[in-house]
């Protein structure tokens, strides 16, 4: 099989789309001069440059292919700006997805990626995240200080993104370049030894204005309450647009990001039956050893076409390519504590590296047929994934103190696994919807089918899945709007076999989903309120009567509410607000009875969040904010024998925007000092380890635009 034709076949489309613009450019009539639709960056085909000061019911979505803005997307789907991540001061992940509803979050994998649960299933590090709507091997956090926005699109979405697993997706959407100079650079210090910068320059490059750049970048040190780990990222970004006629506009853009670390293990746990034994320590104890550390680097490259052959019909042509490489080494397992001292073991895997390419084309069309307008999106999209996994070594470190760790007695241990080639995937998918609009009335249709291979895997993985989409939305009044729809999506299970040596299907989930949005204060505040039910069927579970061999009989359903609120109450007082109430169970597990009617591992019942911002009318430029997160407790398994306890976090934070563009800003995390566990690691008897979250903080930054 030939597996880079449709890679050709979307570069072919790509210069086509060139070339009918230029051509279109150079041949205009007189009538068609005087009346030349917009620029792109108008009616842009996947992002809207005015989405950041539109009213948030107004804003568009990378997310949707469409084009649609957020009351009208069909689904649930949480916006969350860079303004509110400015106000919190977010430097992880974890403080990012904190304001969408139906996520719930476990520690940073020893220092690299965060982990999430989307409506109480995990989302995968292959399939579930995106950059600026294509597929992202999320290996390492995405750098934060080239971020514009990120959505996240609640349940299946297989129809516009092919293989996911059915919680949900997280789409980071990259800074553009502007129309408008600004150039701001800014300084940073916090607890624990915590110290920052960063730049961000844009603007146009030529005096029409058809040429646009955007350079930024940002580097850290410390900040960790670990004892002896002082991390350290940089990162730098640089990204160009060129409108090459009113019709037609190009962007690319290119990223690099490095992380390194020493690997944190958490603390270990005194009595592993109660995870709060663990308070009598102090937060920052470090059981690891300082040659385990954990480094890694980002690459990340995209280039777009975008052209608007009329005012009915518009294309796209996106490339894009993410490397990643790491070398993870880290304490595993850790724990029991027997006669005050901890057991300790390790797990290097030095050397792996991963590489994601992506090609997506399409075209949307607005048609008209009687009284029902048609928009119409057809496309064509191919991924290919290939990894290399380090040469793994497991070992023992030996007992240390619990109360007095001494680390570095330990000397230094080299990897001695081979590495291998962990996956060649690839996923080409076609895929058409139709959105029919009838007065206050507008139905979506959409199909989708996707060829999945991966031959370095035993057995091969080769499959072909279509799966249907549907919705059905009421504009109930002006700025109303109730929806329910359906989807699906599935995950291949490559690698996993079943007994009599065949490859297992793969998994697949369904949801139905129902909501309102609702528009208040004169555009300004926006509701969402959604209902679902969602199920996760043909799943793997280890087949108890064949050892190494897997039964597909594992099904997980989550049924749940969620509540959104985001805008201005007052022009001067900003809140978002989020929770989410869901009841996640599994239906069945490996053998019949074992584990139905438990929670479902890992997920939690209950989520909230609020943040809110007020500007101080007598006095200008001076505002304060704060806000909390709730995250409620959740299992360790589906076997809900050992519970981690829910947290509750209270920020504080001020700033002041001086005349001449200088701005000061103070954060208070966790202002109560709250103890409280992100993670843990547990077996049988009991818990082996827990992970803290950050204990208070405080971070001041100074930044200056000119």
């Amino acid at each position: 099989m030939n597996h880079h034709r449709p890679l050709r076949t979307a570069i072919a489309q790509a210069v086509l789309l060139v070339a009918y613009g230029a051509a279109q450019a150079q041949t205009p009539t007189a009538d068609d001069t005087s009346t030349l639709a917009p620029t792109l960056r108008q009616v842009d085909v996947v992002d809207s440059t005015a989405g950041t000061a539109a009213t948030p019911a107004r804003r568009a979505q990378s997310s949707s292919r469409l084009g649609l803005s957020v009351l009208e997307t069909q689904r649930s789907v949480s916006v969350i700006d860079n303004a509110l991540l400015e106000q919190q001061m977010a430097t992880t992940e974890r403080d990012v997805l904190r304001n969408a509803s139906g996520v719930a979050s476990r520690s940073e994998y020893y220092g690299s990626y965060s982990q999430f649960s989307i409506r109480g299933l995990w989302a995968s590090n292959t399939y579930n995240f995106l950059r600026d709507g294509a597929k992202f091997v999320h290996l390492l956090d995405p750098p934060l200080f080239n971020i514009e926005r990120v959505e996240v699109i609640k349940g299946p979405a297989a129809l516009e993104f092919g293989q996911v697993a059915p919680g949900g997706l997280v789409n980071y959407v990259s800074k553009r370049p502007q129309a408008e100079p600004l150039r701001t650079v800014e300084i940073g210090a916090g607890s624990d030894g915590l110290r920052t910068a960063e730049f961000d320059l844009t603007g146009p490059l030529n005096a029409e204005g058809t040429l646009r750049y955007r350079l930024d970048g940002a580097a850290s040190r410390g900040g960790s309450f670990v004892d002896g780990n002082k991390p350290h990222k940089q990162g730098f970004a640089g990204s160009l647009e060129w409108q090459i006629t009113p019709d037609t506009v190009w962007r690319a853009q290119a990223e690099t990001q490095s992380i390194d670390g020493t690997s944190t293990s958490g603390l270990a746990v005194p009595d592993p039956k109660n995870p709060r034994s663990a308070d009598v320590l102090p937060v920052g104890a470090f059981y690891g050893e300082p040659w385990l550390k954990t480094d890694g680097h980002l690459r990340f490259y995209s280039t777009e076409l975008q052209h608007r052959f009329s005012d009915q019909l518009e294309g796209r042509v996106h490339l894009s390519r993410n490397e990643t490489s790491r070398n993870v080494n880290i304490v595993s397992p850790m724990g029991p504590v027997t006669n005050g001292r901890v057991a300790r073991g390790y797990w290097m895997a030095p050397g792996q590296k991963y590489k994601s390419d992506t090609a997506l084309a399409e075209l949307r069309a607005q048609l008209q047929t009687g009284p029902v307008q048609h928009t119409v999106l057809a496309g064509l999209d191919w991924r290919a994934i290939s990894g290399f996994y380090g040469a793994r070594t497991t070992g023992n470190l030996g007992a240390i103190d619990l109360y007095n760790p001494i680390s570095g007695l330990v000397p230094p241990v080299a990897s001695t696994g081979v590495g291998r080639l962990s996956s060649d995937a690839r996923n080409t998918g076609v895929f058409v919807q139709d959105r029919m609009a009838l007065g206050d009335f507008a139905l979506l249709l959409g199909l989708r089918h996707d060829r999945f291979t991966d031959a370095y895997t035993t057995p091969v993985t080769d499959l072909n899945q279509t799966q249907p989409s549907a919705a059905l939305s009421w504009e109930v009044r002006p700025g109303s709007m109730v929806y329910t729809s359906y989807a699906r999506s599935f995950q291949a299970n490559s690698g996993t076999l079943v007994w009599g040596d065949r490859a297992a299907a793969p998994s697949e989930g369904k949801q139905l989903e129902v909501g309102w949005k609702q528009e208040w204060l004169n555009q300004r505040l926006l509701t969402t309120v959604s209902a679902f039910d969602l199920e996760l069927t043909n799943a793997p579970a280890t087949d108890p009567l064949h050892p190494g061999y897997s039964v597909l009989t594992a099904r997980q359903r989550i049924k749940g509410v969620e509540l959104e609120l985001q805008g201005r109450i007052t022009p001067g007082w900003t809140v978002t607000a989020q929770a989410s109430f869901q009841n996640p169970r599994v239906l069945a597990d490996t053998t019949a009875g074992a584990n139905v009617g438990n929670r479902v591992g890992l997920a939690t019942r209950r989520n909230a969040s609020l943040w809110t911002q007020y500007r101080l009318p007598r006095l200008p430029g001076l505002w304060v904010g704060g806000g909390l997160v709730h995250q409620g407790d959740k299992f360790t398994a589906n076997d809900n024998q050992w519970r981690l306890p829910g947290y509750t976090t209270v920020d504080l934070a001020v700033g002041y925007q001086f005349a001449g563009g200088v701005r000061v800003q103070v954060n208070l995390k966790n202002a109560a000092n709250r103890r409280y566990y992100l993670d843990g690691t547990a077996t049988a008897a009991g818990f082996g380890s827990v992970v803290p979250g950050q204990p208070r903080a405080l971070q001041v930054s100074l930044d200056y635009s000119f």
